[in-house]
């Protein structure tokens, strides 16, 4: 009996091509977008402005939406102006070269036996002195600048910034609204380039398609024009209770003429009786 199972399981996938390619034809499929993100923020404070509408296309990076940031920006003048303070490192500047002729001087002096050992030691405490007061401001300008770009950083995140390239989905915060106390979503955007197309195949056909195998999707929208998906993921466990499993095809859309949320129907062995190798 196990014998007989296993021949017939080799003749399902291998059976001259044209009853396998009409299971791989004429499929219902689902066209999504690539990714969704609710885009939200871990600062706290109200919205000033919404920057985006609904069905406006962003890149990543683009700012959707900015919170009230007056303290913020203040803040940042203070560090920059602080950090721009250049007169107590000039001062210990001076004062150091002043204190090394001074040593100079009574170095000559000490070795022509002008002077005691005592004033020689007090020359060469100060400029240790002045050295050390020099590093000094030179450390507390350093932790200004710090402060400066700890600053920036602050004010820049009460700009919100798309996480990826897509189409405004929804608008869920209008200004004035608090995004206090916890993380709210201000903006849904949606993936749309590429897209994902999503197919379920009976487990029958499990080890027919592999990653990389391309097959022709037709949107079943007005107009719409064949197009060209490639296989990017196929589950690896089989749904127990409807005895299939899943395909994900990844669609080009570099103009956007596709929207995600569409069905459709794949064919991957368009026009033959093979689906490859």
């Amino acid at each position: 009996m196990g014998l007989k199972c296993v021949l017939v399981t080799s003749c399902v996938l291998t059976i001259g091509g044209n009853a396998l390619a009409q299971n791989l034809s004429g499929l219902d499929c689902m066209i999504e977008p690539h990714s969704v993100a609710d885009v939200s923020t871990r600062e706290e404070g109200v919205i000033e402005e919404i920057l985006v509408k609904r069905g406006d296309i962003v890149k990543k990076g683009d700012v959707v939406a900015k919170l009230k940031s007056r303290l913020e920006a203040l803040n940042l003048e203070l560090a920059t102006a602080r950090a721009q303070m250049q007169g107590e490192v000039d001062s210990r500047r001076a004062t150091l070269e002043y204190m090394l002729r001074q040593r100079d001087r009574v170095n000559e002096l000490y070795e022509d036996n002008a002077i005691s050992f005592n004033d020689k030691d007090k020359a060469d405490t100060d400029v240790r002195l002045a050295e050390t007061e020099l590093q000094l401001a030179l450390d507390n300008h350093r932790l200004t600048q710090i402060e400066q770009q700890r600053s920036a950083e602050r004010l820049e995140l009460r700009s919100i910034r798309s996480p990826v390239d897509g189409v405004i989905v929804k608008i869920l915060l209008v200004p004035g609204e608090s995004v206090e106390d916890r993380a709210r979503e201000i903006v849904t955007i949606a993936e749309v380039d590429p897209l994902n197309v999503e197919v379920v195949l009976p487990a029958s056909l499990f080890g027919a398609v592999r990653v990389g195998m391309e097959a022709e999707i037709t949107p079943l929208i007005p107009g719409a024009e064949i197009q060209v998906a490639a296989v990017t993921v196929i589950d690896r466990t089989i749904d127990a209770a409807s005895d299939t499993f899943g395909v994900q095809l990844q669609l080009e859309n570099a103009n956007h003429e596709i929207p995600g949320g569409i069905r459709c129907t794949i064919d991957f062995a368009p026009g033959s009786g093979s689906v490859g190798p």
